[in-house]
């Protein structure tokens, strides 16, 4: 059995906004730090990046990307209702087969804003909250090609003269969180989430049947392939069938993908779904229904997938788990998969998203994809003289020099006083996760 250590250190506390950290290196090796401040739910109302090129020894200064507090990021000019295009596309992954950096990013467009339009979706269900998804690549001599994913006809990209036109706000409905990697063969594997309407339509699936509750605001899942084509100087693209959840197993239907590929053609997708309930969106969800991490095997490179299955333990007992973040980490320390996540021993206490506490790590069986549950490892939990705390929301990377996991994550919403409610109170904490047999 692998060996898992732990230990936590808390690198600050803010009094004023939920701070959130991540690290990654670029394609030369030199490592990045960004710093996002939350001050309301779901928005960063700043950014900022450092480097380091000595693996996070020294540091440059910060180096202000946006702050809201001097000008705000995203805002369309002159729009009479303050509407919002929030810009979340980055070139983040080299690629030596092409000499092409690389990335899949999305904006999101908000009628009103993200501080009006964005809870008026949540909370009266309005249909202002639209997301895009693109293609982008810099090329060897500095060209960038940028291309929206289209699913539908009579789409277009957005135009600043016209900002909402339906053709635009309507069409193309997608996003995407998860940042492109190379695979195996050398080709780059990455995730698109297509409104579940798209997903039925591709699936040939009645979406009244399907997902009727809200197909426009939620999510299925395609898994994508960027080969490089040598004679066009262009990347082919290849798409799975699509992966989808029903509103009756997922009022949400999926969110916040991880996939991993495994021996002899397979590759693991394990998602978030939820049980929450929201009668702005019609949800049918059963308010009994259990709190899941649901999961899929393609046994064909990722090209076709079963329906999903809630994610066990390997002595066949449910993982059960709130609508939280699931993470899949493989160590190049010792070639073993790991899984990072909210597991809940008494599924009778979770609804929706609650509760994130404890954050849990366990090695994957990747013959069955079941957790090892005598793997299974606390990272964080409430402390004494907590009753909650939420612990999501993580960011992972491993360490060139050590092959260690290094996780970041910012604990909020203290003993039951939410961030939504305006209790801005974080910590940032860092955890090293070492492995050895």
């Amino acid at each position: 059995m692998t060996k898992i250590h732990v230990t936590a250190r808390m690198r600050s506390s803010n009094e004023n906004a939920w701070e959130l950290f991540k690290r990654y290196y670029d394609e030369k090796g030199i490592l990045y730090e960004e710093r996002l401040p939350f001050t309301e739910i779901d928005y960063n109302s700043a950014y900022y990046v450092r480097s380091s090129k000595d693996g996070g020894t020294t540091w440059s200064d910060w180096e202000e990307r946006y702050d809201d507090a001097k000008a705000m990021h995203g805002a369309i000019p002159n729009s009479p209702e303050g509407d919002e295009l929030l810009d979340e596309r980055k070139l983040t992954l080299y690629d030596p087969k092409s000499g092409c950096v690389v990335g899949i990013g999305s904006t999101f467009y908000h009628i009103r804003g993200h501080n009006v339009g964005y809870m008026a979706w949540w909370e009266k269900g309005e249909d202002n909250w639209s997301k895009h998804t693109y293609f982008q690549m810099r090329r060897p001599d500095g060209t960038l090609v940028t291309r929206l994913f289209e699913f539908e006809e009579g789409g277009k990209d957005f135009d600043p003269e016209n900002p909402r036109d339906p053709a635009y706000f309507n069409k193309n409905r997608c996003y995407s969180v998860t940042e492109p990697r190379i695979l195996a063969n050398g080709d780059i594997g990455f995730t698109l989430l297509p409104s579940m309407r798209i997903c039925c339509k591709l699936a040939g699936v009645d979406v009244n049947t399907f997902f009727p509750s809200c197909p426009d605001f939620q999510h299925g899942l395609l898994i994508g392939r960027m080969h490089w084509n040598e004679e066009k100087k262009d990347y082919d693209f290849s798409y799975s069938t699509p992966i989808m959840l029903s509103d009756l197993q997922s009022s949400r239907g999926i969110m916040e993908p991880c996939v991993e590929e495994l021996s002899g053609g397979r590759v693991l997708v394990v998602v978030r779904g939820s049980s929450m309930q929201n009668k702005a969106w019609n949800t049918r969800i059963s308010p009994y229904a259990p709190g899941f991490k649901w999961y899929t095997v393609s046994y064909d490179g990722g090209k076709t997938f079963p329906p999903m299955m809630p994610l066990q333990f390997d002595d066949k007992s449910v993982v059960y788990s709130p609508a939280s973040m699931p993470h899949l980490f493989r160590s190049h320390k010792n070639g073993k998969l790991y899984w990072l996540g909210n597991i809940i021993e008494e599924p009778w206490r979770i609804n929706g998203n609650d509760p994130r506490w404890p954050f849990q790590i366990a090695e994957v069986d990747e013959e069955s994809c079941a957790l090892k549950k005598d793997t299974l490892t606390v990272i964080d939990t409430v402390r004494d003289g907590q009753t909650a705390v939420e612990l999501s929301n993580a960011s992972l990377m491993e360490n060139r020099d050590t092959l260690d996991l290094e996780v970041r994550m910012t604990k909020e919403s203290f003993n039951g006083k939410l961030f939504e409610d305006g209790c801005l109170y974080s910590e940032a904490w860092e955890y090293l996760i070492s492995f050895e047999d």
